[in-house]
């Protein structure tokens, strides 16, 4: 990831895109990558999109931030706006809410559903 990223701002661009940059990282690794970024966005005048679950690393880098619902921005504005979100999709999405507006099935229905039978013959 940090060569990919030398590689990026190398061309001096005003520009940046994330997609998921912290996926997959330990919580030191994470702390490194986010510091990373905002110091580069400081040191270079970058503008920066990212997209990414990590609400918390999101919402510390992020002078303003988007979420999308259903085919539509659901919430936008500072880190401290969209927390204090009065939308039910957001207030589930924000506090990692099991149950709200946003469907989460589980337990899910079994692989024969889904897939059909494994062995080759007729359900």
């Amino acid at each position: 990831r940090r060569v990919a990223l030398a590689r990026a701002i190398a061309l001096d661009p005003e520009l940046v895109m994330y997609d998921e940059p912290f996926a997959g990282l330990d919580p030191i690794s994470l702390g490194t990558a986010a510091q990373l970024i905002r110091q580069l966005n400081d040191a270079m005048g970058l503008t920066t999109i990212l997209v990414s679950h990590d609400l918390e690393a999101t919402f510390e880098l992020a002078d303003h931030v988007i979420i999308l619902g259903p085919g539509t921005i659901a919430a936008q504005g500072t880190p401290d706006e969209v927390r204090h979100s009065s939308d039910p999709l957001v207030h589930q999405f924000v506090n990692a809410l099991p149950v709200g507006p946003v469907p989460f099935h589980y337990p899910g229905p079994d692989v024969a559903q889904d897939f059909g039978p494994l062995d080759g013959g007729a359900a």
